[in-house]
């Protein structure tokens, strides 16, 4: 699974939940319908080009990174992003295939209980 997909995964609950506790304060502030309504358009607006901006910024990750263009990077100054992002890829993939690891002792462990 591709970086992007990873973030984007728990980029889209974590939105999920900002606008669902939007909805809740507001109803719970007893603010007007219409300050509601404008603040519920706000988040879903701030959530809409949060989206955009990743949808961006891994375009622009994926075309540097495949393509090697460190001149480019660098010119952008994004160089030491890229860098920094490819190690915490490397660490989340480590820690998926821990994690997995980890997940299939404990369903042997449960295995071995009930049978």
């Amino acid at each position: 699974m591709k970086l992007w997909e990873r973030i984007q995964r728990g980029m889209e609950a974590g939105f999920d939940a900002a606008l669902v506790a939007v909805h809740n304060l507001t109803e719970k502030a007893g603010e007007s319908i219409e300050v509601t309504r404008l603040r519920r358009e706000k988040a879903r607006l701030e959530t809409q080009i949060t989206r955009l901006m990743a949808r961006l910024g891994n375009a622009v990750y994926e075309k540097l990174s495949e393509q090697r263009r460190d001149d480019l990077a660098k010119e952008l100054g994004v160089d030491e992003m890229i860098k920094e992002l490819a190690e915490h890829d490397a660490r989340m993939e480590e820690i998926d295939r821990r994690l997995g690891e980890e997940l299939g002792k404990e369903k042997e462990k449960e295995g071995e209980r009930s049978g």
